[in-house]
């Protein structure tokens, strides 16, 4: 157990460093965004102005699943709950937030003309 422990804690600094807070690594990101799987199925992603949130999973209009409140983290467009987690993986941010120049329908989303959107990991979050 002791060698176990001896590896895993450098191997766990070394993947903690260098990331930034959310609150100044990337502020355009906070919010509370919202992804449809399905006509009963989505994930809330909260990303309050100091940095810190959480992710909510619904189904059939109930709460299902949630992460503790930690601190957001970025790096490297990789968007974390916490220093390290191993309950959820990163996001990878691939747009940025931005206005829906018009209404699009992307799977169960509606983005609504004029209002914002982020793409993670293939998938369209808007603004809730």
């Amino acid at each position: 157990m002791r060698r176990l422990l001896i590896f895993l804690f450098p191997v766990l600094v070394i993947f903690s460093c260098g990331k930034e807070d959310v609150s100044t690594g990337a502020p355009s990101l906070i919010g509370t965004w919202i992804h449809y799987s399905a006509s009963d199925a989505w994930e809330i992603i909260y990303i309050n102005s100091e940095g810190n949130g959480k992710v909510e999973w619904f189904t059939n209009n109930k709460l299902h699943k949630d992460t503790k409140e930690k601190t957001w983290y970025i790096k490297d467009n990789r968007l974390t709950l916490g220093k390290s987690t191993f309950s959820l993986a990163p996001y990878d941010v691939e747009t940025y937030p931005t206005q829906s120049s018009n209404t699009v329908i992307e799977g169960f989303d509606t983005l609504m003309s004029g209002k914002k959107y982020i793409i993670m990991d293939g998938r369209y979050y808007k603004e809730k």
